[in-house]
């Protein structure tokens, strides 16, 4: 099994996810703009989030085909929410048959409605239906989060396997949903893009494609890939401004399969990757992608500033823009994506709050009064960004 990984892994090296540094698009700090939400933003919808059994409290929400999935803060609870309804909840909490402790990620395959949950004892436990029906899990699930469904049996997401060189390697991995073996690597990476690497369930989705980035930490760069038929395709690489990549002296590019053991590797090597994330401020990948005709739109943030949305037309134009709200904390920036719509929240812990009742505009208004009777749930903002 190891040798058949490990050439899939060098296949992929030569193939699918090659990085292109001649063509990185620079994203300039000194093109940043402020804009005001109503000026960016159209198709604009609020509403709070009902159920007829109170809610706890939401962490997380993440939108997967025409549902929305909140994950509630002591990670016990999925609700699975239609419109602006929780129409199912998911609570499995315990030690027993079909139970777990502690959600890590899910996906969701809606053709047969099925949740896949990954728990912190890594398991990955399948549940179909809005009855939340336990039909089964693998208990050596191989991969860890970033989690995708492609079909009923196959799940895309970050994966790791201990290589005959001793070393630890790394990627997107095509994994099977009911024996947890990986399968063929979409998508090396060394370990520290794998740091990086978006670690929720948040691709999107367009038709049959998926699309992902993958961060590019030192002097790499960030790559959007569409994912389609099996295999990744590199569409854009982009750098930041020098000032936000992390300096090669701290990255730790490859783990040996030793490290787990070994008190005084993980102190050595590890403590100043660990530090310099903890203090400086520094700019990978990005979240939230949407792609549009010739359009791609994502957001990024670095430690202790702003998130930025970038949008970037035909590959070479870039604009960058700091949203703000008029009466509302800082800036806006969206808390998931649901369909092609960008999602921002009130009323969760990674929400935005209003600091000024005096300067809301009519759609703060209007945001205030949803929040004002959602008896403590949600409130959502859907928008698109306009052309």
């Amino acid at each position: 099994m190891r040798k058949s990984i490990l050439v899939l892994a060098l296949l992929s090296l030569l193939t699918g996810c090659s990085n292109n540094k001649s063509t990185a698009l620079l994203l300039p700090d000194d093109i940043i703009e402020e804009v005001n939400f109503e000026d960016i933003a159209c198709d604009v919808q609020v509403f709070s989030l009902k159920s007829s059994c109170l809610m706890k409290g939401i962490e997380m929400l993440y939108g997967i085909d025409d549902l929305i999935f909140g994950i509630s803060e002591d990670h016990r609870t999925i609700y699975w929410i239609k419109g602006d309804s929780v129409i199912s909840v998911l609570e499995k909490y315990g030690r027993g048959h079909g139970e777990y402790t502690y959600i890590n990620d899910f996906t969701y395959y809606p053709q047969d409605s099925i949740l896949y949950v990954h728990t912190i004892d890594d398991r990955l436990m399948r549940f179909q239906g809005l009855n939340g029906k336990y039909i089964g899990e693998c208990s050596e699930f191989s991969g860890s989060t970033g989690m995708h469904a492609i079909d009923s049996r196959t799940l895309l997401a970050n994966g790791s396997y201990d290589g005959e060189d001793g070393l630890i390697h790394k990627g997107l991995f095509l994994i099977d949903a009911e024996t947890g073996e990986l399968g063929k690597m979409v998508c090396p990476m060394d370990n520290a893009q794998s740091l990086f690497n978006n670690d929720e369930t948040r691709n999107y989705q367009s038709g049959d494609s998926i699309w992902f980035i993958v961060p590019g930490p030192g002097d790499d760069d960030n790559v959007v890939y569409m994912f389609l038929n099996d295999s990744a395709r590199a569409m854009l690489s982009f750098r930041y401004d020098e000032k936000w990549r992390i300096p090669e002296s701290v990255l730790l590019r490859e783990l040996p399969v030793s490290y787990r053991n070994d008190i005084n590797f993980i102190i050595q090597k590890l403590q100043p990757m660990v530090d310099y994330r903890m203090k400086e401020s520094f700019c990978n990948g990005g979240y939230d992608l949407i792609y549009s005709k010739d359009r791609m739109m994502f957001w990024s943030s670095a430690r202790m500033h702003p998130t930025i949305l970038n949008v970037i037309k035909d590959k070479k134009d870039v604009s960058r823009h700091l949203v703000t709200l008029p009466g509302f904390e800082g800036y806006v920036y969206p808390t998931f994506m649901f369909e092609d719509y960008y999602v921002t929240t009130f009323n969760t812990p990674f929400g935005i709050d209003i600091a000024d009742e005096e300067q809301l505009t009519p759609l703060g208004k209007q945001i205030k009064k949803e929040i004002d009777g959602s008896d403590g749930n949600p409130v959502l903002l859907l928008y698109h960004i306009a052309q």
